[in-house]
Formats: C-alpha cells, structure tokens, sequence
C-alpha cells in the first residue's frame, strides 16, 4: 500500500469516538454502514469535480460517487447555485413548492406512459412504497424478487440477501417473500403459475449490482411483463442506480412496460431524495384526497433543496452527457479485461457503471472479502471506488482520468494476486 494510506491512524472507530458514558457514539464506530471497509476508514474533507480528499490530505480520484449518485462528480457549480439559491430562501417549508412539479415533469417525460410521481427520501422508502401500494391494488401480499438483488433494506425485500439479512424480519413476513434465481425465466413462471393469486408484484433490476453486474435477458424480462399482464400484478422495476445509464434508464431503453419505476440516488443531485413514478391507475392508491388513499408521511420529502439539486442534475445529464460517459465506461471496461482476465477478475458492468469483480471467487463472502481487500489497495493507489468493487463516472471526467484510474487498477489487481 503507498502513501495515500499510511499516514492514517489505524485506530478502530469504535475506540476512537466515544461518547460521555464510554459507549461507541456509533454502532461499530460507523454512521452509515455501507462505508465500512473495517474497523476503521479515512474521513472525507472534501470535494471538486473528480476529486475528493480526506482528513490527512490525500488526493483521490473519486470513482465511488457516494454509491453513484454523483453523476457529475463532486460540488458542479451549477447544482451548488441552485442549491445555495434556494436555500437563501428557506431549507423547508409546510406547503408545497415549485419544484416538485418542475422535477416531476422531468421524470415523466423520459418514461412513457408513467405519468405520476411520489417522493421520498431514499430508494429504501421508495421500493417499500412500492411494494405497498401493489398490496393495496392487488389485494394480494406475495413479491415476487430476484435471488441475491438488493432493493433497500425494507422488510418485504431485504430477505434476498440470506440468513444475516432475515434477523429481526417476522417469519410471517419472511413468508410474503418469494425468491427465485437471476435470469431464470422458467422457474419465475413456474412460481407464478402455482398461485396466481398470491402475488401482489415482480421486483426487478435490470442491472442487480449484487448479482455482479449482469442484465438479466430479455427471455426473463419479457416473462416477468407477460405474468404481471396476465393475472394484474405490478411490474415494479428498481433503477435507484441504473436510471443514470440512459434517459429514462434501462426502462425506457429497454423498452419495458413497468407499471412502477423506483428511483432515487442521482436524480436529487446528490442531496437525499427517492421517487415512485407510476401509471395513473396504480399511483392513485395515493392520492390523498381519496377516502381509500394510502396513510403515506414524509416531513422531508420533496423537500425545496433536493428538488433544485435534483433539477439542475437531470438537465445537465442530456443526451450527449450520457453517451460521453458511457464511452468512458466503455474506454474504462476496455483497459481492464485483459489485465484482470490473466488474474481472474473482470470489469463487468454498462455504460458509465461498472463492477471490478472476481470470477474466481466461490460464494458471497469470499468475493466480499476479495473486494474489500480491493478497495484498501486502490485507496492506497488514490483511487475511490465502493467497497462491492463498483466504479462510477462522472460527467466532469475525461480520457486522461480514466486512463489513470485503469493503471492502478491493473496494478492493484496484480498486487492482490
């Protein structure tokens, strides 16, 4: 490991920080627990485009994004503006604002056919409400979702992830979950085909990062649209990450009929935001003026800062900013399969994502750990990526920074090797 690293106090957080009776301040040390990489971390101090520096002064090349919500790298000027804009005005307010129309529009105009949105403040509640509101319309309590994808830690489809993700999840909950594997059409219509009126939705992701990376085909995706149609379930698609890969996503890309589409993550700007966006008549299970509408809060959500940010985000991701970073991935991709192939690793992913990921691994807690150890070496080469190996790009990015970043990449590889 180099000098990016080696200053840094190697102390474990939970002896570091601790509060006036003895006790961790946080869980472990950590307030966020997805940017645990062990006992300890570098602190972030700040960031400009595709830099971030921590607390010691060391300079990174900023491929994690916050888990890719970054979509144009670190304080744009122009999100900053209208963040500081807005905020000269008020952070929050008991009334409706402007911009959640302004935002909302947005999103509806790039996916056709969906013309209603709701807000929240994370993909998490977005996927729940999701998964609500197909219960409320169906009648029905079954969700269906993929072996092993991650929608958010909400009880009804955090059961993917095994036995640890299961703790303090009823075991009549458990029940209303029903798994089958990744890309295999025949068992989905099978699970479907035994009975029909239990299931209130199909959860897909058209990109699962925790299944490595991989689309599923169109045989499984078509499979999943042609159920739902056939026996009234919702087709309820998460593109919380992928929706930053075309405009409208991999929804609209794709062309998949989804009756529910869960956003979150890039669309607020880099502000705290998630959105259901739907068709009308399964979005008006919400509408509050309703006697039959769903109970749904929120003293966040739609909030005036996260709909700026999120504006300002979605303008400049245009067509030509998508197909620009997409050639980035696709230059970054390019670089790694050689190198990484000889030592059994390979740069999965599309477009302006991708998952530095190692093939040879047997099971979840060997490629976990494989990956962590990753993230320690590029960290140590000033490189930031998350710690599941994923890589995003960001707008502001060029040639030369994906060409660094790709040689300490293949370097890193080879050490760990």
């Amino acid at each position: 490991m180099s000098s990016h690293a080696s200053t840094l106090m190697p102390r474990p957080f939970a002896e570091s920080f601790v509060g006036p009776r003895g006790h961790s301040l946080l869980p472990g040390g950590f307030g966020k627990a997805m940017t645990a990489v062990g006992p300890w971390s570098p602190l972030a101090a700040r960031g400009e485009g595709w830099l971030l520096w921590d607390e010691e002064g060391c300079e990174l090349l900023d491929f994690h994004g916050n888990f890719t919500v970054n979509v144009h790298g670190n304080a744009h000027p122009s999100i900053v503006a209208a963040v500081q804009a807005a905020t000269a005005k008020g952070l929050s307010f008991g009334l409706p604002n402007r911009g959640e129309t302004e935002h909302a529009r947005r999103l509806v105009e790039c996916l056709p056919g969906l013309d209603q949105v709701r807000y929240t403040n994370s993909g998490t509640e977005a996927t729940q409400l999701a998964v609500r509101l197909a219960r409320a319309h169906t009648g029905r309590s079954g969700v269906i979702v993929t072996e092993g994808a991650y929608h958010g830690w909400g009880e009804a489809v955090l059961p993917t992830l095994g036995a640890r993700a299961e703790r303090g999840i009823p075991a009549g909950m458990r029940t209303e979950t029903v798994m089958v594997a990744f890309d295999d059409a025949t068992g989905l219509e099978a699970v479907v085909e035994s009975a029909p009126e239990r299931f209130a939705a199909i959860m897909l992701d058209l990109l699962p990062n925790r299944v490595g990376m991989i689309p599923p085909g169109d045989a499984f995706v078509e499979t999943a649209s042609r159920l739902c149609r056939r026996y009234g379930m919702a087709l309820v698609v998460d593109e919380i990450i992928s929706f930053r890969l075309a405009k409208g996503g991999l929804t609209a890309s794709r062309n998949v009929d989804a009756d529910l589409v869960c956003l979150g993550k890039m669309i607020g700007g880099g502000l705290p935001i998630g959105a259901l966006v739907g068709k009308p008549e399964w979005m008006g299970g919400l509408d509050p003026s309703s006697a039959s509408g769903l109970e749904h809060g929120g003293t966040f959500s739609a909030n005036p800062l996260s709909m700026v940010a999120g504006i300002a985000a979605l303008d400049l991701l245009d067509e030509a900013a998508l197909g620009r970073i997409a050639a980035l991935g696709c230059r970054f991709r390019e670089q790694l399969i050689e190198p990484l192939g000889r030592r059994g690793w390979e740069p999965r992913g599309q477009g302006s994502l991708s998952r530095l990921y190692p093939s040879f691994a047997r099971g979840s807690a060997e490629v976990g750990e494989l990956q962590r150890r990753l993230w320690w070496e590029l960290y140590g080469r000033g490189v930031l990526v998350a710690k599941h190996g994923v890589a995003a790009i960001s707008t502001v990015m060029h040639d030369d920074v994906i060409d660094r970043a790709a040689d300490r990449v293949v370097d890193a590889i080879n050490a760990l090797s």
